[in-house]
């Protein structure tokens, strides 16, 4: 494993620092085009506007120049350091077109083609005037070009006033007319096509919430006048009516709605016969199996009979049937059967019922442990005729540790669980009706997990939850579980007097009973933007009635719960990240997460299963997995053998710039920050209680890693060293003057190799 890692070390150097030429290969008399750059001579525009315009005015200019990671083309030194192939097939032959990338020549750059593409640009965004000129600049001692485009974009044109010509004699003139007032067209704002198509699809889009089915964007004309003078236009909004078809004027309602709730998508005749017909809430579901209570579709449905058509209810009708999870097809009809009326037909393909899973897969830890996982699991997905889903799972596994300074035991678990999944909310009492797009779930959860460390300890816990999952949107989702009940018993096993080491903090005896709430936050679902982010916010109780009630104290006054300790804490666990693309192929990504744990009355510290830690290939990267922290502890120097630390308190930030090198292999460079603390002082970890000094007490790491995107699996390669160890002395706790890859010992106490499936945020 440490000549691997060395060898992805020197290799991924080697291709950064290779001191070979981009230009010393071109063709004689050609240069490398760099890429283009935009001035904007006048001062028309104002200067936010002008930075805008002068990114679109680039971003049109073709070809585009080689790419560039962290400065270099690292695709094109490729493509030159591996030079021509004379046979067909080969490694050398694929490296050089697969993974490298051939130059781009000045040659290429058709200039009278990107100062037309970029007059269109100008045009569209108002400036009806703009002059562009161009030049190729070559420095000829470095054989590199730049296409410069002088811009001068004259006075941008704005809207004076937006006009609907209302049609008096036409019912839908009315409708636009009423949508028109809240128009994006508004006076005093810069002539813009783009803010045109959005109007116009904006109309469109209400006119559907009003019942016109076969409106179409199409049917609607912008006229732009601009002869008014002053740089103004008049924009004068209206109906095509000699496009209109008559079925376009009208307003249509929902008459008969009809659900074939075992649909086969070739259409058997049995399928659509109607003599199985249940009719309930004027919903005519026709399923000859009976495999579907009818009422699921009555509460899942949005559209009624009467209902004015919509196309927010349209589509969230169809949402709501496809997340209950038992169709693998959803599609509908509509038919029109009078001149205002639609029947409306859903077509639904159900998955198969019943479905048995396997599943086997290796594991593998930063700190040298590795073993397997596998699972069998029976899933029923429509297990009591509502579309409820039920499931049991048996998994099982083990890990050991085959190397490295900090020896731990063997790892074996075994664990089984039941879930069931209502489409609905079950509250006692009480009937909630949702018409979100995304159906609401209640969730039954029985778990038990049994651990056993050789020669050391077992660990047995029993879960019960009972709970609700609802989005709001495709951007906002919702977890609470009121009722959560967890019960844990450790037993040690052996002499544990002949472990030389600690072991208790991985012990906890008792109950942990209370509320959670989880709520998720994203913006990278929908539209393709520059920058997204995401956040995940976790509140997690324990025993707060009960304390307050009884007054416990784990030193004075410590309460049981049907004979057993229960544990109280208050924990809260914020995880932000954020996303920005700074090219077609790289991404930077951050992420800031904390963990606060407040242990109080009868809990002198978090039970272990909620406790923080810190290390591993998805944390901190250059640290062995769960041995950081807390605070300025250094559980690897420690004499005793040291299976775990953990903390009530965390604080981490990682940043990790993505590159993509080839198809299904990107290039990740790294920097991770970060360390956990515990809340009250435990004599087994000193220097591990957080204070106001805990910024000094941050450990750094740095590396880098290759990702293969397979698409079903990402598999993540990484290689990462510590920066900055917290457990030295002050003074000496930045190390990167001490790095030393020609150092066996040093690689062997430092370098982290990580095998990981997925992005580590």
């Amino acid at each position: 494993m440490q000549k691997i890692t060395y060898i992805l070390f020197i290799a991924l150097a080697a291709l950064f620092f290779a001191a070979c030429s981009n230009t010393r290969h071109l063709p004689k008399g050609e240069s490398l085009f760099k890429g283009s750059k935009v001035i904007i001579k006048d001062r028309q525009a104002p200067r936010k506007e002008r930075k805008v315009l002068q990114n679109d005015l680039v971003g049109v200019v073709r070809p585009k120049p080689n790419s560039k990671f962290l400065g270099m083309r690292l695709k094109l030194r490729i493509y030159n350091m591996v030079g021509e192939s004379k046979g067909k097939k080969g490694f050398r032959r694929w490296l050089r077109e697969k993974v490298g990338e051939p130059p781009v020549l000045a040659s290429s750059v058709r200039m009278d083609n990107n100062k037309a593409l970029m007059l269109n640009v100008l045009e569209n965004r108002g400036f009806f005037y703009g002059t562009v000129t161009a030049e190729m600049k070559t420095d000829t001692n470095r054989k590199k070009s730049t296409a410069v485009f002088n811009v001068t974009t004259g006075s941008q044109y704005k809207i004076l006033k937006a006009i609907f010509r209302k049609d008096s004699n036409a019912v839908i003139s009315r409708d636009v007319d009423s949508i028109f007032q809240k128009t994006l067209l508004k006076p005093g704002t810069p002539y813009n096509l783009d803010v045109i198509k959005a109007e116009r699809e904006r109309i469109d889009r209400g006119l559907k919430e009003m019942g016109y089915f076969y409106f179409r964007p199409d049917y609607i004309l912008v006229v732009v006048d601009s002869s008014i003078g002053d740089h103004k236009v008049n924009m004068y909004v209206r109906l095509k009516h000699r496009e209109i078809p008559p079925e376009a004027y009208r307003a249509y309602s929902i008459n008969d709605i009809y659900i074939y709730a075992n649909f086969r998508l070739r259409g058997r005749a049995q399928d659509t016969a109607t003599d199985s017909m249940v009719t309930i809430d004027n919903y005519h579901v026709i399923d000859r199996r009976k495999t579907f209570k009818p009422t699921v579709f009555s509460e899942a449905m949005v559209f009624e009979k009467g209902d004015r058509y919509s196309l927010d209810d349209q589509n969230a009708s169809l949402s709501r049937l496809v997340n209950m999870g038992v169709f693998k097809f959803v599609k509908n009809r509509f038919e029109d059967v009078t001149d205002s009326l639609l029947n409306v037909y859903y077509y639904l393909t159900p998955y198969p019922k019943k479905a048995l899973r396997f599943e086997i897969g290796l594991l593998t830890q930063n700190d040298n442990r590795a073993g397997t996982q596998g699972s069998i699991s029976w899933r029923n997905r429509n297990a009591f005729k509502g579309a409820e889903e039920l499931l049991f799972k048996i998994n099982g596994g083990f890990e050991a540790q085959y190397s490295g300074v900090t020896p731990r035991p063997p790892i074996y678990n075994f664990g089984a669980e039941t879930n069931l999944s209502v489409p609905r909310f079950v509250v006692p009492f009480i009937n909630i009706k949702t018409t979100s797009r995304y159906l609401p779930r209640s969730i039954v959860k029985l778990k038990y997990n049994y651990e056993a460390q050789l020669n050391l300890l077992t660990i047995n816990s029993y879960t019960a939850s009972y709970g609700y999952s609802w989005k709001e949107g495709p951007h906002k989702e919702h977890q609470l579980y009121p009722f959560n009940f967890t019960y844990v018993k450790t037993d040690t096993v052996g002499d544990v007097s002949t472990f030389n080491g600690i072991y208790q903090n991985l012990i906890f005896n008792g109950i942990i009973i209370g509320p959670t709430y989880n709520y998720t936050y994203t913006s990278q679902i929908g539209a393709m933007n520059r920058s997204s982010i995401y956040f995940n916010g976790l509140i997690d109780l324990s025993g707060n009635i009960l304390g307050l009630v009884n007054k416990a104290d784990y030193k004075t006054n410590p309460d049981l719960l049907f004979g057993s300790m229960y544990a109280q804490y208050v924990k809260l666990q914020p995880d932000f990240r954020y996303y920005l693309t700074v090219s077609p192929f790289a991404v930077l990504a951050s992420r800031i997460t904390a963990g606060i744990g407040l242990p109080y009355g009868n809990s002198s510290e978090l039970p272990n299963i909620k406790q923080f830690w810190a290390g591993g290939n998805s944390d901190m990267r250059g640290f062995p997995s769960r041995l950081l922290g807390p605070g300025t502890y250094n559980a690897a120097g420690d004499s005793r053998k040291y299976l775990q630390t953990l903390g009530d308190l965390k604080l981490m930030t990682n940043v990790e710039l993505r590159q993509n090198i080839y198809k299904f292999v990107n290039l990740g460079l790294f920097v991770d920050a970060g360390n956990i603390w515990l809340y009250n002082d435990n004599p087994d970890l000193p220097g591990g209680k957080f204070t106001s000094t805990f910024m000094k007490e941050i450990a750094v790491d740095g590396g880098v890693g290759l990702r293969f995107d397979f698409k079903i699996l990402i598999l993540r390669l990484d290689l990462g060293i510590p920066l900055r160890k917290p457990w030295l002395p002050e003074s000496d706790r930045w190390v990167t003057n001490k790095i030393d890859i020609q150092d066996p010992t040093w690689k062997k106490q430092n370098m982290i190799f990580n095998i990981a499936i997925g992005y580590p945020f």
